[in-house]
């Protein structure tokens, strides 16, 4: 692909959509002030509801190996030869991260349940009334969550959220990028491996599903990256990959306006209900 800058690595790429995203500190900070929210709520309709870990960390309450919404660390797949060489296709140990704590809550009773969601365990709308009070519409969850985001979706908007996953579907399938997964895959056949694709490595082949990279994970995790830092997969990738995202922008800059209004207000509110305003 002529024009497409040689990139090796990941760490210093931001693709156009991500300023329209929560990003993980972000809703590190939404998710547990919306735990803080729910707590007194649920106490008030009687529920031994604990009180929020803190956490730790800009990825806390994240799930692992996430470092932003992009998932810009795999995104393109492994391409950090030392983390290869280190862990495989494992995340590596951050620590850093620590999820909040959830409470007993996790498997709630009935009971627990309605409140909480304003949902039977079916998912069919619950009493509005529990021992003579009124359920807040959508459960002490969703009155926590209204409370967030004026009442719109938590997290990511829909439209920044498509943008996000549809380009890296069609960038995926586009042909200059299948035209250097062959580069890659013929580059790996010479190396011993036989994948047709950098989004086939490792599979679910149990020889690199355990619990810790063994010797033949880490072997096929360091020819995957050397041969996409040959073909220059990473520039081409991310190249189209950021195509597609202009092209789907531009013609939606008031709704993309909108999102990162929607990011402003859930993290401000979150940072109000964390310094203490309920």
């Amino acid at each position: 692909m002529a024009g497409v800058p040689v990139i090796l690595g990941v760490k210093s790429l931001v693709l156009p959509i991500e300023p329209y995203l929560v990003t993980d500190r972000q809703m590190s900070t939404i998710l547990r002030a919306r735990q803080k929210l729910v707590v007194p709520c649920m106490r008030r309709f009687g529920f031994a509801w604990p009180d929020p870990d803190p956490g730790t960390g800009d990825s806390a309450g994240m799930p692992p190996g996430m470092k932003n919404a992009a998932n810009m660390d795999r995104r393109y797949g492994i391409t950090d030869p030392a983390l290869a060489a280190r862990h495989g296709y494992h995340f590596a140990p951050d620590a850093g991260q620590r999820t909040t704590r959830e409470p007993p809550a996790t498997r709630p009773d009935a009971d627990a349940l309605a409140v909480l969601t304003g949902r039977t365990g079916d998912g069919t709308p619950a009493p509005s009334r529990y021992h003579g009070l009124a359920v807040p519409e959508g459960g002490c969850q969703g009155q926590a969550t209204a409370r967030l985001t004026g009442g719109r979706p938590l997290g990511n908007d829909p439209l920044a959220g498509e943008i996000n996953i549809v380009s890296y579907q069609k960038s995926r399938a586009d042909p200059r990028v299948k035209a250097v997964f062959r580069a890659w895959s013929a580059c790996m056949r010479k190396r011993g491996h036989s994948y047709a694709a950098p989004t086939d490595a490792p599979g679910k082949d149990p020889r690199f599903t355990g619990p810790a990279p063994t010797r033949q994970e880490i072997a096929l995790a360091e020819a995957d990256v050397a041969c996409k830092r040959q073909t220059n997969v990473i520039g081409v990738w991310f190249t189209v990959d950021t195509a597609y995202q202009r092209r789907m922008m531009a013609s939606k800059g008031p709704e993309l306006a909108h999102a990162k209004d929607a990011v402003r207000i859930q993290t401000a509110n979150a940072a109000r209900v964390l310094n203490g305003d309920r």
